[in-house]
């Protein structure tokens, strides 16, 4: 376990955002459920909704402030964000307000599986070729801005790639990269990790609390990766 940050500028333990990520293969999914199962000081979030009325409100309001932000941005060469994209930049732009003050409400440890680092690396991968120019520099640093305030750790997981191959290619889930080469998945991978890593070095350079802690899936089992994440938040 390694943690890349050690200052004191901390949550009380029960008001943390905490994001657990990795990439394909790497059991996010089961160590969530085992959590939920055994750790009661622990709550889930997922993001809002875009196909739940109840969470239209949140798209219009969000929807509507990103807008002059990507029109300042966009370049008629480059393909347009497709709805789930324009989801996730409305996301990344507003939910971090309801979801500390959910956080504030309550006496638990908020857990995400799917984060705002996995949307911005998400986006950052495949999104459309503007978002990737000089001119959207800005544009990132502003939901880094949002997001630096509101998350506290990281869990990140990993594995060798030869391990993850192993798990994508036997597991029932469908992946995009299921039937593919090798070398064509490692790199997939790798892709993946290089975008965390990026993500993290812009979230923590002017909050050097975000503290991160990493956790190889081939060497730990579930509840031990619990027992050292819950030991760190002094549960």
């Amino acid at each position: 376990m390694n943690n890349t940050s050690n200052s004191s500028e901390q949550q009380p333990e029960n008001k943390r955002v905490v994001e657990i990520i990795g990439p394909a293969g790497v059991g996010k999914t089961t160590l969530c459920q085992f959590l939920i199962c055994h750790t009661e000081s622990v709550r889930f979030d997922n993001f809002p909704d875009v196909r739940k009325i109840a969470d239209a409100p949140f798209f219009v309001l969000n929807g509507l402030q990103i807008i002059p932000s990507l029109f300042r941005i966009y370049q008629p060469n480059s393909r347009q964000l497709t709805r789930r994209e324009f989801a996730w930049i409305s996301i990344l732009n507003g939910w971090s307000i309801p979801l500390r003050k959910k956080l504030n409400e309550g006496n638990k440890i908020t857990v995400l599986d799917q984060g705002p680092i996995y949307l911005l690396a998400e986006m950052r991968l495949f999104g459309p070729e503007y978002l990737m120019q000089k001119t959207a520099e800005g544009f990132w640093q502003d939901l880094y801005d949002r997001w630096r305030a509101t998350l506290d750790m990281v869990i990140w997981l990993d594995a060798a790639n030869d391990v993850l191959l192993d798990r994508i290619r036997s597991r029932q889930q469908e992946h995009i990269m299921k039937t593919r080469p090798a070398k064509e998945i490692y790199a997939f991978l790798d892709r993946y990790r290089t975008e965390y890593e990026f993500i993290l070095s812009n979230l923590m350079v002017k909050k050097s609390s975000i503290k991160v802690f990493k956790f190889d899936t081939e060497q730990l089992e579930p509840q031990d990766i619990e027992k050292q994440f819950l030991s760190e938040l002094s549960c």
